[in-house]
């Protein structure tokens, strides 16, 4: 099945297609922003910004876009995260796909909403606003599977980020292209059905 790749707040970058060029050519990558780099050099700003302009319901959207009507495999870091969750609990997301969300922070907000699709969410052992053990906890009922990766912090998959764990990181990578496989075998390979426009 296609891969959408919902980046964080900094959109495309050539680190994050360089850590996920594994998982193949194939990839679909979007941005939170208009253009494919995040057009604030400031995060603070662009977090605010982007929380002003109602990202999240945007950023949401855009996915189901560029996902179309077929089954899609989403990877969400950070915000890119939070917009696949709501996306997930959407009637439009096909019921066949499937999302691996790391350090989706701000599903915090919206931990009432019940995915549609296999969840896998997987969040840092520390963050500044909130207990990530007690949202795992709360959002973990099926079809979520929801985790703490000891000792990280926000960030631990983005080798840009103070906080990139390498380990962590080739290991989720790892499990990424496995999980990616297996559901390309049981589905079969879709030709189409994604927007190819990043």
């Amino acid at each position: 099945m296609p891969i959408l790749i919902a980046t964080d707040i900094h959109g495309i970058t050539a680190e994050l297609r360089s850590l996920l060029a594994p998982l193949g050519r194939d990839a679909v990558f979007v941005s939170p922003w208009d253009t494919d780099a995040c057009p604030y050099a400031n995060e603070q700003e662009a977090v605010s910004v982007f929380i002003a302009q109602n990202g999240i319901a945007s950023y949401a959207e855009k996915i189901a876009a560029t996902a179309g009507q077929g089954p899609v495999f989403l990877i969400g870091f950070s915000v890119g995260a939070t917009a696949a969750w709501v996306y997930a609990a959407q009637h439009d997301c096909h019921p066949h796909s499937l999302a691996t969300l790391f350090y989706g922070s701000r599903i915090r907000d919206y931990s009432g909403l019940i995915p549609k699709i296999a969840v896998t969410a997987v969040f840092a052992e520390q963050e500044p606003s909130f207990l990530p053990a007690e949202l795992a906890q709360a959002i973990a009922r099926d079809p979520v599977r929801a985790s703490v990766e000891p000792g990280t912090l926000h960030g631990f998959m983005n080798p840009c980020s103070a906080h990139y764990a390498p380990a962590a990181c080739a290991r989720y990578l790892q499990a990424l292209i496995t999980e990616s496989a297996r559901h390309h075998q049981l589905l079969g390979a879709t030709a189409g059905g994604i927007s190819k426009g990043r």
